[in-house]
């Protein structure tokens, strides 16, 4: 039995978990962002006694998914963005000291693509590239099996590539990323700022909108119901998106580009022209093998992909 632990910056969850991935049992809770590392610990540690104490065989390792950089090598979390105090921690040997369980940690998108790869999207594939499109795009790339950390152990960061030249500012001091374009957060600027400009075209998102603020899930609720003016956004996006999946295919012929996070939910609305807008930068010996999936284990894919680093590497 394994423990897999998910930290992000307002939530964590645990699961219970089989080593061929059924799934014993499953916690999620919030957390407190203001109030740092050390009371979330806290909060992990009490939650994970519960589990180990309801498992029915012993647990023999625990996995970490964490959102942010991670020191893979050293076992270290590097820092994290959203939430203070964990600078330098030693989160596997904190947990190691208080459940008495061997545990390793990476970041979460790393995490998701080996979720995906041994439990979800990516079944039967070698090699897949992972992109998770939420708040920010993450990535993860998968080779034969393993994950590519790369020679500093901080490969994978697709969200990074420049796409838009003198674009909008991205949140690690360059302009033009993907993830400045076609994050969750980035795809509802960009369609608040296109209703500002044309609030007659942008109609259809203000009623959908409901006097709230427009957000990547109205773009998408409108384009669903044929809005030209939503519809036209997306495809944008798309252009945008599908250079960054290009880039990926180009660079890595994986068997499976897999697309998780809160933006994949919006289903056929985004993926069926991200596949169009994809082909268009492909070279084309590889357009015949573009296989643009999307996360088969949604909000699971980190939980798992924990489960099963603890698996391979403990």
């Amino acid at each position: 039995m394994i423990l897999g632990i998910d930290i992000g910056g307002s939530q964590f969850g645990l699961v219970l978990a089989t080593t061929d991935g059924k799934v014993v049992k499953r916690v999620q809770r919030s957390s407190d962002r203001d109030a740092g590392a050390s009371l979330t610990i806290a909060h992990i540690l009490s939650e994970s006694r519960l589990l180990l104490a309801a498992s029915p065989e012993p647990v023999s390792c625990c996995g970490i998914g964490f959102g942010g950089p991670v020191d893979f090598g050293q076992q270290r979390i590097i820092n994290s963005t959203h939430v203070k105090g964990w600078d330098d921690c030693p989160l596997p040997a904190q947990i190691t000291q208080a459940l008495g369980i061997p545990a390793v940690v990476d970041n979460d998108a790393n995490i998701g693509a080996l979720g995906e790869f041994t439990f979800g999207a990516g079944i039967g594939c070698d090699n897949l590239v992972y992109f998770t499109i939420s708040t920010g795009i993450g990535g993860g790339i998968i080779i034969h099996g393993e994950i590519y950390r790369g020679s500093d152990g901080n490969a994978g960061e697709l969200g990074h590539c420049p796409i838009l030249l003198d674009g909008p500012r991205c949140d690690c001091g360059n302009r033009g990323c993907l993830e400045a374009l076609c994050s969750g957060t980035a795809i509802g600027r960009r369609a608040r700022m296109a209703v500002d400009k044309h609030p007659r075209k942008g109609r259809v998102l203000l009623r959908l909108a409901g006097g709230d603020p427009v957000t990547a899930k109205t773009l998408f609720d409108a384009a669903r119901q044929k809005d030209a003016f939503a519809q036209s956004l997306v495809v944008e996006t798309c252009t945008y998106l599908g250079m960054g999946v290009a880039t990926a295919m180009n660079a890595f012929a994986p068997r499976a580009i897999v697309i998780g996070g809160g933006v994949a939910r919006a289903g056929r609305a985004l993926f069926d022209p991200l596949r169009r807008e994809a082909d268009r930068f492909l070279m084309p010996i590889h357009r015949p093998h573009l296989k643009i999936r999307p996360a088969r284990l949604g909000g699971r894919s980190v939980l798992m992909g924990a489960v099963a680093l603890a698996e391979k590497m403990l």
